[in-house]
């Protein structure tokens, strides 16, 4: 399993927030129990690459002084082809059902402004 060799904190974090290893780690694991479900992946682990998991390290990892994750939205504009829907379908499948929060909404990302 790939590792991101070595993690900074975004640049984005609040003075009064703190990076919390153990609740970024297992949206890592989390999400890399996952397997592809199509294509040529099909059956294969879901192994996040460097941007992905310095993503999910950022999203999840970075808590507020309340305990709360300072993010709540996360913009991601990457070429076609690199793996963006992937990601978004683990981190909401994440976000459903592993976050430990009850009826938990989740919201899809629209492709186009028009869509709601």
């Amino acid at each position: 399993m790939r590792k991101l060799k070595k993690y900074t904190p975004t640049r984005f974090m609040m003075k009064d927030s703190v990076y919390c290893k153990e609740a970024a780690d297992y949206a890592v694991a989390f999400i890399q129990a996952l397997r592809h479900t199509s294509g040529i992946w099909d059956g294969r682990p879901f192994e996040l690459i460097d941007w992905q998991e310095q993503i999910i390290r950022d999203v999840f990892g970075v808590l507020k002084p309340n305990g709360y994750r300072q993010f709540n939205t996360a913009y991601i504009e990457i070429p076609k082809k690199n793996g963006k829907s992937e990601l978004a379908a683990a981190v909401a499948l994440l976000l459903t059902c592993g976050d430990g929060e009850q009826r938990a909404k989740v919201y899809s990302c629209a492709s186009d402004k028009n869509q709601a």
